[in-house]
């Protein structure tokens, strides 16, 4: 359910941005409403951006979950899955590649978060990355390829030595698990 009222809630402000843009007399942006409307969509994030953001999420939640900071692996993923939803609606056409793997690998990743579970994770995490890299291959993407970076990418403290109950982490990862 929250996951529908993010995407109301963006929807609503770029709506709301772009009628803005649109009453104002700017010298870039011309042309007719509809006109308006195809150069604004036209400059929204391709998946090539989104999976920059993507990509290093994915990273921060390896090593957080390494250093057994639930929490943290739970938010990446949280926020991993909301800026998928950017290239669901920015590009449809992958739209069913992109649920495909939040079901297919994301949410196993997300139980193992839950579950506290380092060794269910770290295969999930392996046959995760194995899923991103056939849909590259799939989709003529092939020379992209994910390799886990050599350390976190995230500017945070991970062994902060907190524990989670089952049940904040999946309040955390409710629209995940769903």
């Amino acid at each position: 359910m929250r996951k529908k009222w993010s995407i109301a809630a963006a929807s609503g402000i770029l709506v709301v941005s772009a009628a803005m843009l649109l009453a104002q007399n700017t010298s870039w942006l011309t042309g007719t409403v509809d006109q308006k409307f195809n150069t604004l969509a036209g400059i929204q994030p391709g998946l090539g951006t989104v999976m920059i953001e993507y990509a290093t999420r994915f990273g921060n939640i390896y090593y957080a979950a390494q250093a057994a900071n639930w929490g943290m692996a739970a938010y990446q993923l949280k926020e991993m899955v909301e800026i998928q939803e950017v290239g669901e609606t920015t590009r449809p056409a992958r739209g069913d590649a992109l649920r495909g793997l939040e079901q297919g690998a994301l949410k196993p990743l997300a139980l193992d978060i839950v579950n506290q579970d380092i060794r269910k994770f770290n295969t999930d995490f392996a046959t995760a990355v194995a899923f991103c890299n056939a849909c590259h291959q799939a989709t003529g993407f092939g020379y992209v390829v994910y390799k886990l970076p050599d350390q976190p990418e995230v500017p945070a403290k991970l062994d902060t030595g907190q524990k989670f109950t089952t049940q904040e982490l999946q309040t955390i990862l409710a629209d995940v698990l769903k």
